[in-house]
């Protein structure tokens, strides 16, 4: 009976997942559903999948199977309500009876179940806090109190309409994320993800520590089609750690450097993280400006790595990779050059004006079509039927972080909390932007310990953008600020999510790879207060502007790399590491006195690299 049942659970499974994909696509094609009835279906489709799985493994106690059929049961029975009455609920006007009152609260716990399952506790709790924040907030003191609601008012808020858990970010997560989530599914079954691994190879490996600055360059690229910190390290770290570790890496340095390498993909255009889509919607603007204003920062982000890599590499002594192991680029080129097209296609039509989900559309298209260019890159039945189940299982944590991050923001819409925490940030930071700035990165890591990005990013983005605006920043400076804190959570210890999937593969502690990640991505945690001080690094003033921010943080991060390696060509003595730390940190600051004060401290402190060492 008990395989009977984990038999039938795993095509429920199954089932869910392609219905999941192909419903995407549908939508894709037809035109987005109602707000409620496309994110319901998400949601709904997500909500089967998570319950399922543990019934279909076999090993599963049979309590816990029963617990998890009566929440799926539950959360199905409140998802098919909503969807099929969400007229009547729409004129309703928050007003609920029994029967959706108990659906509402059977939701809110299946939810807080499903996502204490697929990704922990921190959000499940906090969400918690929020909810009887809304309940309690009469008994508290100060700026944070409020009036104070009944239960059914809370529920009503958080589940009818979409003011909560069916709010902006599941509505990204159900369209956007989805289609691009789809996208890399199908480039990666055309074999778009070895190529990009072969070439990244074949451009860096006849270099010193050219297995590093292959793992940086593979995941720069597997970055522009997956917005994912772990699955980035799981799909190229699977090569590229055991080949570090072979040429004279050790395994928590292998590991730290896919890490930090693979964490970038998150805000490498044209397909970044689900918090990016989120972060367009939010902010009322199109994706491809968002994508545009990542162009500059993602690249900052990973000259800061290559040059740390390297520096590390020629420190060290790291042996360079052996000829034969080296793939010819002519030749992968010329066999694969074909699954960049739908890249190409993505882009080009972000940049004509079509709406993400129509342009994600294309892509995928494209990709299916040009995969039959060459024989080994077609995409097979099997082949499209593991690309649909992948992308479906990769939208399960998305969703289900942000239906739950929902939950916060309703009751911060609810109690009026965003207001009343902007201006507490602005009195607790006296003013001062930088302060401000650095609570605000403190937040986020502490977020970012155990939600993923785009939860950490809906969180402080939601409380605490608001006060950066009201302090001068402009609002892109502030949400991408809030973004690249909340991607660089994923390797800050002591729950870094790249770094334990990095751990998995290099066979080492997940903890030391985090620190060692935090290491080689030191220059990286700086660069966001360079776009925050420079608002030119989004594109946000002239050509001319935006060319001498560029040029000068690109000289600060390099600079910042040899100061905190204390490397260069050779050894930097401690004096002018610090002189090349200092000249870094001034070029964050814009105008020409800091620029060229930057500059001098930075030739004073490099020059002496230039020399020719003397040979006996």
């Amino acid at each position: 009976m008990n395989k009977i049942i984990s038999k039938a659970a795993g095509y429920v499974y199954i089932a869910a997942a392609l219905g999941l994909s192909l419903f995407a696509l549908y939508t894709a094609v037809t035109g987005v559903m109602v707000d409620m009835v496309q994110r319901g279906t998400v949601l709904l489709f997500v909500m089967v999948m998570v319950f399922t799985k543990p019934i279909s493994q076999e090993e599963t106690k049979w309590y816990v199977k029963l617990l998890m059929g009566l929440l799926l049961i539950g959360s199905s029975a409140s998802l098919i309500y909503q969807i099929a009455n969400y007229r009547n609920l729409a004129v309703s006007m928050g007003a609920i009876n029994e029967t959706e009152m108990v659906l509402g609260v059977v939701l809110i716990v299946a939810l807080w179940t499903a996502t204490k399952l697929r990704v922990g506790w921190p959000i499940v709790i906090i969400s918690g806090i929020f909810a009887l924040y809304a309940h309690f907030g009469s008994y508290l003191t100060g700026m944070i109190s409020h009036r104070g609601y009944s239960v059914t008012r809370i529920i009503s808020h958080l589940v009818v309409g979409t003011n909560g858990i069916f709010g902006t970010p599941l509505g990204t997560a159900a369209t956007m994320v989805v289609m691009f989530i789809l996208f890399g599914s199908f480039l990666e079954a055309s074999g778009g993800t070895t190529f990009f691994m072969d070439l990244a190879i074949a451009l860096t490996g006849r270099s010193r520590g050219g297995p590093a600055k292959a793992a940086v360059v593979s995941s720069a690229l597997m970055g522009t089609i997956s917005g994912n910190a772990a699955s980035n390290v799981v799909t190229t770290g699977t090569f590229t750690i055991p080949l570090m570790k072979r040429t004279g890496y050790k395994s928590h340095v292998a590991g730290a450097v896919e890490a930090v390498a693979s964490t970038g993909g998150q805000i490498m255009p044209p397909v970044m993280g689900a918090a990016a889509f989120i972060m367009a919607e939010m902010i009322g603007t199109s994706y491809s400006s968002i994508a545009l204003a990542a162009i500059i920062p993602s690249v900052l982000y990973y000259v800061s790595v290559f040059f740390m890599v390297h520096f590390e590499a020629v420190k060290n002594d790291v042996s360079r990779m052996d000829a034969d192991s080296i793939p010819d680029l002519k030749s992968i080129w010329k066999m694969n050059w074909h699954t960049l097209i739908s890249i190409v296609v993505l882009v080009g039509a972000l940049v004509m004006g079509y709406s993400t989900v129509r342009a994600a559309l294309l892509g995928i298209v494209t990709a299916f079509v040009c995969s039959y260019f060459r024989k080994h890159t077609r995409i097979t039945l099997k082949k499209l039927y593991e690309a649909l189940v992948s992308a479906a299982e990769g939208v399960i944590t998305v969703a289900i972080a942000c239906a739950c991050a929902g939950i916060i923001i309703g009751v911060v819409s609810l109690t009026g909390l965003g207001l009343k925490l902007s201006s507490l940030i602005i009195a607790v930071s006296h003013g001062y932007l930088l302060l401000a700035l650095v609570l605000t990165f403190i937040a986020l890591f502490i977020l970012g310990m155990g939600m993923p990005t785009a939860a950490a990013y809906i969180m402080v983005a939601t409380l605490v953008a608001p006060g950066l605006q009201q302090m001068g920043l402009p609002t892109i400076a502030a949400h991408m600020f809030c973004l690249y804190g909340a991607v660089l959570s994923a390797i800050t210890p002591p729950v870094a999510l790249a770094a334990y999937a990095a751990a998995g593969i290099a066979k080492d502690n997940p903890i030391k790879i985090g620190f060692t990640a935090c290491k080689f991505g030191l220059v990286a945690f700086i660069v966001p207060f360079f776009f925050a001080y420079q608002p030119a690094l989004l594109w946000i003033g002239s050509a001319t502007e935006v060319a001498t921010s560029f040029v000068t943080a690109t000289v600060g991060v390099v600079a910042l790399s040899a100061g905190i390696q204390g490397y260069a060509r050779r050894a930097v003595a401690w004096p002018l590491r610090l002189m090349a730390v200092a000249g870094g940190l001034l070029m964050i600051y814009p105008g020409w006195a800091t620029d060229a004060a930057g500059l001098v401290l930075i030739a004073v402190a490099l020059a002496p690299q230039l020399r020719r060492e003397k040979t006996a």
